[in-house]
């Protein structure tokens, strides 16, 4: 049988993708995760793991060797992003891989893309988000090793990844639900562009096998238009709250957040700094005594007492809006599929209906619901 190598293994998506290979015997997945602690999600299958550094290329290679292809589903900072694609395929060409899978991201359009943009649009390395400019730029320096072809690369660039296990787009914003802490800009109307992490593993293993996908870059999504309401509205049944009670905030310029007390303000600033992208991946990279220390600290201070007060006041009163999600709903335009459709033959397999049932299942398990 087929050996795939997941690099990235014991993240939400990466995991998901090594469940499916193998319950689904499409292929022999080949869990590669940066330390024995990301192991213990994936330890529970009798697999060949491997620990590999992702920006080490000796090593990736011998955990590579004698596998068909590679899924690249490695997350982190700037340096993490560029320095791990730069790796990957250096060492999928020394290991004698022959396909490289490429986990990017719709951000490289920006969050609310131009209409008619499409996979051949510009990409956007000006925008005030750091994730963003990051992949684009992993987008281009793969594309510059790419052109020796000795390893056939897929590019995929899902936006909104919701489904069971989903830390941030399930688990967080069901958690901001219930804590009356989430918010909706304009009412929710923006467009989500959603991707059940069931439909995307379908698309990554149809990159890895179908002889049309190398050298493609397709968009993936769900089939239908949801809208952040619907997502919102989804989580909140799931965890048994009112989608109504969910705040609705202005994008208008001049109706930004109330100005807080400086605790206030420092509480939600920290609050902020703890539940971003980019911290979130720094804390899984940088793992040492004082980082530790300093991460109980802060996560000690943000549950105290004290703090607990100011997130329970109304959110009327309280509210500070993060950049990045207010930015995100603002979008307007639904991204296309067409090429996914064309070239693979592709139509997602999970609706977004029956995608919220089952990451609602998840909720209620992961909070422990009696119901």
């Amino acid at each position: 049988m087929r050996k795939f190598a997941v690099l990235g293994a014991g993240g939400f998506i990466g995991y998901r993708l090594t469940e499916y290979l193998l319950l689904n015997e499409v292929a022999v997945p080949r869990p590669i995760v940066r330390s024995f602690r990301s192991m213990a999600r994936v330890s529970k299958f009798d697999l060949d793991m491997r620990i590999a550094n992702a920006l080490d290329v000796r090593g990736l290679a011998d955990a590579l060797e004698g596998c068909e292809a590679a899924f690249h589903c490695v997350v982190g900072n700037r340096n993490t992003i560029l320095g791990s694609i730069e790796a990957t395929y250096a060492a999928c060409r020394q290991a004698g891989v022959k396909r490289l899978i490429y986990l990017s991201s719709a951000v490289v359009h920006g969050h609310n893309p131009c209409p008619g943009t499409d996979e051949d649009s510009p990409l956007l390395k000006v925008q005030p988000f750091d994730y963003n400019v990051s992949k684009v730029l992993a987008e281009e320096k793969l594309r510059s090793m790419m052109s020796d072809a000795t390893v056939e690369c897929v590019i995929l660039r899902p936006c909104i990844v919701f489904g069971p296990r989903s830390t941030f787009w399930s688990a967080q914003l069901a958690s901001d639900i219930l804590a009356g802490k989430a918010y909706l800009v304009d009412g929710g109307l923006g467009i989500c562009n959603t991707i059940f992490v069931d439909n995307l593993v379908d698309v990554m293993v149809l990159c890895a096998k179908h002889p049309a996908a190398p050298g493609n870059t397709f968009i993936v999504k769900d089939a239908e238009r949801v809208t952040w309401r619907q997502l919102y509205t989804a989580l909140a049944a799931a965890v048994g709250v009112d989608p109504s009670g969910i705040q609705s905030v202005s994008s208008a310029a001049d109706d930004g957040p109330p100005v807080l007390p400086a605790s206030e303000s420092v509480y939600y600033a920290a609050r902020t700094i703890w539940k971003s992208r980019v911290f979130r991946a720094a804390k899984e990279l940088v793992r040492s005594p004082s980082t530790v220390s300093l991460a109980i600290k802060l996560r000690s201070w943000l549950k105290s007492p004290e703090t607990r007060a100011v997130a329970r006041r109304p959110p009327a009163q309280s509210m500070v809006l993060d950049p990045e999600i207010v930015s995100l709903q603002l979008c307007q335009y639904e991204l296309p599929t067409r090429r996914l459709a064309n070239v693979l033959n592709y139509q997602p397999r999970v609706s977004f209906d029956v995608a919220s049932l089952r990451t609602a299942e998840w909720l209620r398990f992961a909070f422990g619901s009696a119901e």
